[in-house]
């Protein structure tokens, strides 16, 4: 099983305040397979966008109609009817200046901060939500128990 990361950025402070962002993210999704046996048999591919904050604001009002920034979004292109592309599993944006003020926020060091991200989101394109009390239980945990192998 291998997982193919496609990275593209569009705001340079990735490379400038966090260089060591790609390394984190490929272990932090490379453990969420690890941990998910039933997605192990496969090979996927991911597209990983490096943005900032005014970026990513358009895309979540665009798309879920919330007129902030956030420190993730996925974009899942699982479709259950078909299987021509199953194994693209779809699109992760994460905002630097997210990451950043909210790894201080909660006294987190940033790089644990990206990680537990990157599972974040890469959990939502494995079709992993947290609408409900019990789904948000259930993805937390598994977050917590994946970001504990990593540190």
């Amino acid at each position: 099983m291998t997982v193919n990361l496609d990275f593209s950025i569009i705001d340079n402070n990735w490379k400038n305040l966090l260089p060591d962002h790609k390394k984190v993210i490929i272990n932090a999704i490379e453990q969420v397979f690890d941990e998910l046996k039933q997605f192990k048999n496969k090979n996927y591919e991911i597209s990983i966008l490096l943005s900032n904050n005014k970026y990513i604001k358009e895309l979540n009002f665009n798309y879920r109609s919330k007129d902030k920034a956030t420190n993730v979004l996925s974009f899942p292109m699982i479709n259950h009817d078909s299987h021509d592309h199953e194994n693209i599993l779809g699109d992760i944006v994460i905002s630097i200046e997210k990451i950043l003020s909210e790894s201080k926020e909660e006294n987190i060091e940033v790089y644990k901060y990206l990680s537990k991200i990157s599972i974040h989101g890469t959990l939502h394109l494995l079709g992993y939500d947290h609408i409900k009390d019990k789904d948000y239980n259930k993805m937390n945990k598994l977050e917590e128990k994946i970001i504990n192998k990593i540190l």
